[in-house]
Formats: structure tokens, sequence, C-alpha cells
């Protein structure tokens, strides 16, 4: 279980993320403000892949002179179905730089893309006062279920403060063994926080059930905010139907 500015992230209760994601700083300040307005947005992601990178920094000030919610910070690259095309070693030390502003809650680290900077980045977010999110991504597929378990065990096994893992389904057969292997590597490793999520509308439905599965958030949008992957739907929907196994 973790706690992150007063916001416990649990399977019981899964909390709602809101990602913040514009082109420009102009675009990004309206977002901010209307998650911060809106009761439904427990979380705020601030996506900084669509922003030129000389903005980043810039960006992060942004929120967080806006937003007092627990903030996670994401840099999606192109390999991970994001829109910066960065190596190992660039994608490393703007993180870096993110961590040295102060402000992130949360900093989310591409476990397979980040290659040997993996263990190095997971201590600076930790020693920066955040925790570390690993994330997984694939936006062509859903894994084999035992692959799937074996990467959010894999993450736990490797330092992650989170566990995330994003697939999309080709059937709803495929959305049913997302919800199967979360299920299993909460079973395997309860002290790991999960968010998982099967994406598009076929795997619609893993976002508002994924509690009972084991995944601890879900991402919704809110007011005037854009989706940052297929299948999100609005905030206060979410918080109206989301399961939760205790109030």
């Amino acid at each position: 279980m973790l706690t992150l500015r007063g916001i416990t992230l649990t399977a019981a209760a899964p909390r709602i993320i809101v990602p913040l994601f514009a082109r420009s700083l102009d675009a990004l300040r309206p977002l901010a403000a209307a998650a911060q307005a809106d009761p439904a947005a427990e979380l705020v992601e601030l996506r900084l892949d669509p922003l030129p990178a000389a903005d980043h920094t810039a960006a992060l000030a942004l929120v967080r002179s806006l937003t007092d919610k627990p903030l996670i910070v994401t840099i999606r690259t192109r390999a991970e179905g994001g829109e910066l095309a960065l190596t190992p070693d660039a994608y490393a030390a703007c993180c870096r730089a993110l961590l040295a502003c102060g402000g992130v809650d949360v900093l989310d680290i591409e476990w397979r893309a980040c290659g040997p900077h993996r263990d190095a980045l997971r201590s600076a977010a930790r020693a920066a006062g955040a925790a570390a999110l690993f994330s997984e991504h694939h936006f062509d597929g859903t894994p084999a279920t035992e692959a799937m378990t074996a990467a959010l065990t894999g993450m736990a096994d490797t330092g992650a403060d989170i566990a995330k893992l994003a697939v999309m389904p080709h059937t709803a057969a495929d959305a049913a063994r997302l919800l199967e292997a979360t299920a299993c590597a909460m079973a395997a490793r309860p002290g790991t926080p999960l968010i998982t999520m099967s994406m598009g509308p076929l795997g619609a439905v893993t976002r508002f059930c994924g509690g009972a599965f084991g995944s601890c958030a879900t991402f919704g949008v809110t007011s005037g905010t854009a989706a940052s992957a297929p299948g999100q739907p609005a905030a206060e929907v979410l918080r109206e139907k989301l399961f939760v196994s205790r109030k």
C-alpha cells in the first residue's frame, strides 16, 4: 500500500488519474486548472512527450503551481507508444532533470525502454521524494497471460513502488486475460500496487472493474482534457461506475 499526499493506492478503492496531454504551455494551463477543480480527478498525470523538450521543466513548474494533487510525471517514448524518440541515455537525462526540479510525486519509468538506467532512475526518484512507477505498454496486442504476469512481478522484484501494464486487445478474451494476469500478479506480489488496463473499446470494461482483480487506479478524462490512450472514459463516469469493494 502506498500513500501520496494523503491518497492511498489500494485495489479495494481504486483511484482516478486524469492525464494532462497538451502541445503547448498555453494549452496545458487550463487542463491543469480543470483537473484541480474536478473532484473526480484524484491524481494527475503530466504527459510531457507532446511538448517541446525545451518546455518540459516549465510545464512541470506550471502544473505544480496549479494543482496540489498527487502528480505523476511521464515522458512516454515512441518505443512505448509515445511521441518522443529518445535513446536510453537521453531518456534518463530528461528524467533526472525533472526530478531535480522538485514537485514530482511519482516518476513513470519505462522499465524496458530505459535500458541500463532502470535501477539508477528508481534510486534517483526515491532520493527526490518520488515513488518509482515502472511501466510497460503494448499498443499492438496483448501478450500471453503468463508474460503479462511475469512483467508485473518482474517490475515488483526490481524495486517498483508501482507496477503498470497497458495492453491492446483484439478480442474480448484478451481483455479478460489482462484481468487474469493482474489477479495472478496481485496474489504473487501483494505488497506492490498495480495499475493495469486493456485499452480501446474492447478493453473499456477493465477500466471500471480492475479493482476487483488487483488494479489500484485507472485513467479518465475531465472536462476539456484529451485522452492520452485509447478508451479512457470521462472521470465523472468512472466515479459513478467504478467497482469499489469498500467505501
